[in-house]
């Protein structure tokens, strides 16, 4: 027995027979697969005879962002490459720069899913990159939230072949054209028909380059203060949630505005094949780019129009980013939940003034007459929905009576 294993496991005290050069920006991945190609297996097989017995467990899971020591340092000795430039690989380099994790086991949200079982998007690509490389290979930026579009193609990143709707799955590819082939039915992934961007998505692209530019430096201008990259990106994926509002959103002066509106009713009706969620994230995060630019005049007309307060803010982050607290504590200021007193005559003269006017008598309405916070204000609430119930009563008592 000892024979038998040793025999079905020798290779994997040697070097790798063919090593490519790992190219710019090339995911980890990427490189695997093209060189378990050249060695002419599927990849599984490949990592399990010259790297671990568990190659089948490894090439199923995201191994562009396990983080796993033992493989990195293997990957080195056996490349004959420093480890700098398997790390550079790895989507885990840019921790601390696009994101911040302690040991987590599944990508944060800056980082697009292998699989996201709510779009079925997969893993993005640009068909123009793949079809001018003298070597197709998949970059690392075509995982990145914010990156869903070329800007250098002006077209829509797509994940999947056209010809047979298969999503990029290198752990399947077994034939030897390279990873830039569908794994079903091998048809070239650089011919794939994606969606051009119409000439008023341009601003889409500028905010792709802004968020690029700023990743690679490590820090944006803001304010003309240099802002560390992590915590912008921190506060990217917070903002995109308060911004996706969908017909309910109203952001003045955004140039994207009525396609967002657009977008979001399609993804009303459901439907998997359709890339409108890829345009959707790609207006978002267009928006989250309009807001910090003029600053700090298109945040607060945000939080101003969409009636929003400190605490939608803050309230949804789990770790809260200083440099974004700090912002949104000097901007938009906590409000009192209790507030000035406000007495019960006020809230009646109130009412009484917009019935004058006609004007539909609303809670928000008085409120803004009474100048307090319709929802957050705990006495004006109160006295209000009394009110409204002490009226209600009254005036079913005078229908009885008439």
């Amino acid at each position: 027995m000892a024979a038998q294993k040793r025999n079905k496991d020798w290779i994997q005290d040697y070097f790798f027979l063919i090593v490519p050069k790992p190219l710019p920006d090339e995911l980890l991945s990427s490189w695997l697969t093209r060189m378990a190609i050249d060695h002419r297996r599927k990849l599984a097989s490949f990592l399990s005879l010259f790297v671990k017995r568990e190659g089948n467990r490894i090439s199923s899971i995201d191994m562009d962002f396990l983080y796993n020591e033992k493989l990195f340092h293997k990957l080195a000795l056996k490349s004959n490459f420093p480890i700098k430039n398997i790390l550079d690989m790895s989507l885990r380099s840019e921790e601390g720069y696009l994101f911040a994790c302690n040991n987590c086991l599944y990508p944060p949200k800056q980082i697009r899913k292998l699989k996201d079982k709510r779009t079925h998007n997969g893993l993005m690509f640009c068909p123009k990159c793949l079809a001018e490389d003298k070597i197709p290979y998949f970059r690392k930026k075509w995982r990145y939230y914010f990156y869903n579009a070329c800007p250098k193609h002006k077209i829509f990143l797509t994940d999947r072949c056209w010809c047979c709707y298969e999503r990029v799955l290198f752990s399947k590819i077994e034939h030897h054209r390279g990873v830039s082939y569908c794994s079903k039915c091998e048809k070239d992934l650089s011919t794939t028909i994606a969606i051009p961007l119409q000439s008023n998505y341009k601003y889409g692209l500028k905010a792709i380059k802004w968020f690029e530019k700023g990743l690679q430096k490590g820090y944006f201008i803001i304010n003309h203060k240099k802002v560390a990259s992590l915590f912008v990106f921190e506060s990217f994926t917070n903002l995109c949630f308060l911004l996706d509002r969908k017909q309910e959103l109203v952001l003045d002066n955004f140039p994207l505005i009525e396609q967002y509106y657009a977008v979001c009713k399609k993804l009303a009706k459901y439907d998997s094949k359709k890339a409108t969620s890829i345009q959707k994230d790609f207006i978002l995060a267009s928006m989250v780019y309009f807001l910090f630019q003029n600053y700090p005049k298109n945040i607060l007309s945000f939080a101003d129009t969409n009636h929003l307060t400190h605490k939608e803010f803050i309230q949804s982050f789990i770790d809260v980013p200083f440099w974004y607290k700090k912002m949104i504590d000097k901007l938009i200021p906590v409000q009192n939940k209790r507030g000035r007193e406000i007495s019960e005559s006020e809230v009646r003269a109130a009412i009484k003034y917009l019935q004058k006017l006609n004007t539909n008598v609303t809670q928000e309405a008085v409120a803004n007459v009474i100048g307090c916070h319709f929802t957050i204000h705990k006495g004006f609430v109160k006295i209000y929905k009394k009110l409204v119930i002490s009226l209600k009563w009254k005036y079913k008592e005078n229908y009885r009576k008439d």
